[in-house]
């Protein structure tokens, strides 16, 4: 009875406008020409049903919007087509709402303790922001990697004091630092470990040391050169400044090392070292005569190279003004003599080494050190290396700032703007009132069928 009397009342304040089609027959008419009066006369209804649904689903859409927030995400290196990192690995969108970028952008906001980073990755939704029509798995060139991502957050119910696009900017900020520091670049050179060293000799570790600043000096020159007037915000170095650093450790802390244990003959193992050095020695000086005849014999052709052909090599080039000139092109004694250059080179580093290793033998033979010496030989040591631990540090944060700098646009975040979002808003709201005016109008279409099949009115 209850349910009954719903009905009723819905039917008549539906049919409020339709007292004047109740005189009508409608049987020979057309369904469309039916419609048409039945939405005619009651347009008032309809009007103000719209009306207010609009503005309810204003509200709720609203509200809706706060709590969401949006940001497409385009990768823009050449790698990135290939389905690659910019060092070639991989590239893995998932990442971005990866526990390691998720607890990163929750220590930025300050919510430790607050939201858990697994708990939060469920309020990210990520997809290719545009997608292919069609995709032929038997033609490859129909394949396609996306380079652009959209992404959605839905704000977590345990974060109260930042909205959506705060918190989703927090974690695009987490992942760029999280994917420059993981693909971009590579610093393992600046990275300085001083390592175990007790098993090696005093004087291989000096050499050691040398090895390390020479190649550290290598890549901030290349560097210097990419961009030297580059000055770091963090750390306030340039290359240069650093390059000079490297350059001092080298010059006076390790060969301060270098000429203490050299001088007074220091060696862990005696007798093993000097044999080392003997037997190396004894190779290089093979590698020497080897070299030497190559030496000689290319310098010997090179005299008895018959200069007759050299006038027969002579062709006509253009140089970058276009203008003509005679070239020589490369001859047998040219490459003769680039040989005999590099052979002669080889012996003479060859030669050097020798003598250098002659000269520690000596010395480490007639040492007289005594336990002072290696005392403070190992005091030199911890100090060196901890003069380029610190170095090193500074260049790399320096290093790690500046390919922040250089490819700042490898990944860019574009956030929907007021204006967007609000035609957006407006788009969803007419759409949604379209389509309940759609409902509204079959309810009325059903509606009056309902009360002619009760014999023309309700009680």
């Amino acid at each position: 009875m209850n349910k009954q009397k719903a009905i009723d009342k819905t039917v008549k304040f539906l049919r409020k406008g339709n007292d004047k089609l109740g005189h009508i027959d409608m049987k020979d008419m057309s369904i469309f020409r039916r419609i048409f009066l039945i939405i005619w006369n009651n347009k008032a209804n309809i009007l103000t049903m719209a009306v207010v649904f609009m503005l309810l689903a204003a509200v709720i859409f609203a509200v809706f919007r706060r709590d969401t927030a949006t940001v497409t995400l385009s990768l823009n290196y050449q790698e990135a087509s290939k389905g690659q990192n910019p060092n070639s690995t991989r590239f893995n969108i998932y990442e971005f709402k990866s526990y390691e970028v998720i607890e990163a952008a929750i220590r930025s906001a300050g919510l430790e303790g607050t939201v858990d980073p697994e708990d939060m990755m469920d309020n990210i939704d990520i997809e290719e922001a545009y997608s292919p029509t069609q995709l032929d798995i038997t033609d490859e060139s129909s394949y396609y990697i996306s380079t652009s991502y959209k992404i959605k957050y839905v704000k977590n119910r345990h974060i109260k004091y930042i909205d959506a696009e705060r918190m989703l900017q927090l974690i695009c900020q987490a992942y760029n630092n999280y994917f420059h520091n993981e693909y971009v670049g590579s610093r393992t050179v600046l990275n300085y470990e001083p390592g175990d060293v007790s098993d090696m000799e005093y004087i291989e570790i000096g050499k050691l040391m040398v090895r390390r600043t020479d190649q550290m000096i290598r890549y901030i020159q290349q560097r210097i050169n990419e961009n030297a007037t580059f000055r770091s915000e963090e750390t306030g170095e340039s290359f240069q400044t650093i390059e000079k650093m490297l350059q001092n450790v080298q010059d006076y802390s390790i060969k301060k090392y270098s000429a203490f244990v050299e001088e007074n003959g220091l060696t862990k193992e005696r007798d093993h070292y000097i044999r080392t050095l003997t037997f190396k020695n004894a190779m290089s000086d093979i590698k020497y005569r080897q070299y030497m005849v190559d030496y000689n014999v290319r310098k010997d052709s090179v005299a008895n190279y018959d200069e007759a052909m050299i006038g027969t090599v002579m062709i006509p080039s253009v140089n970058d003004n276009e203008d003509y000139y005679m070239s020589r092109t490369n001859i047998g004694t040219d490459y003769l003599t680039k040989q005999a250059d590099e052979s002669l080179a080889e012996s003479v580093w060859l030669q050097r080494e020798m003598i250098g290793n002659n000269d520690i033998i000596a010395k480490v033979g007639a040492s007289a050190a005594v336990d002072e010496d290696y005392t403070r030989a190992n005091e030199m040591i911890n100090s060196v290396q901890a003069e380029l631990s610190n170095v090193a540090r500074i260049a790399d944060a320096t290093d790690k700032e500046y390919l922040k700098h250089t490819t700042k646009d490898y990944l860019t975040f574009t956030f929907i703007d007021d204006i967007s979002g609000r035609i957006a808003l407006i788009k969803d709201i007419l759409l949604a009132t379209f389509i309940f005016m759609i409902f509204v109008c079959i309810m009325l279409y059903m509606v009056d069928g309902y009360v002619r099949s009760r014999g023309g009115g309700v009680e």
